[in-house]
């Protein structure tokens, strides 16, 4: 299932978000990047407002064109504070959640996730 893959680039979806505040240790404090991987125009932008509305900080919204990812995921660095907050995010919005695959190995720290076209569904 690994996708051929750089770090995703930036923009076409709204550009980058602010940060959401708050303490705490909610693991919904971990902020999110959200890419979209579908040919539906703001798709990212959709799903991260969602997001936000559940109370997940959105630290960047773009599109993700280094390959086809079959299903809405929510990517996470194994064994690091990723882990247990992107299942959570997973479970809750019904995605998969999934270590990194090659593709995102080296991508900046963070819970990736990267949206296609059965978000929402």
């Amino acid at each position: 299932m690994a996708a051929p893959a750089p770090a995703p680039s930036g923009g076409g979806n709204g550009g980058s978000a602010a940060r959401a505040g708050g303490g705490g240790t909610s693991v919904t404090q971990v902020p999110l990047r959200v890419y979209n991987n579908s040919t539906i125009s703001g798709l990212a932008t959709r799903a991260a407002d969602d997001f936000r509305r559940a109370g997940w900080p959105i630290d960047e919204i773009g599109n993700y064109p280094h390959g086809i990812i079959p299903t809405t995921t929510v990517y996470y660095r194994p064994g690091t504070d990723e882990e247990a907050p992107a299942k959570a995010l997973a479970e809750r919005f019904g995605m998969r959640a999934n270590p990194r695959f090659e593709g995102l190995q080296h991508a900046t720290p963070g819970i990736i996730v990267i949206v296609t076209s059965d978000y929402g569904r």
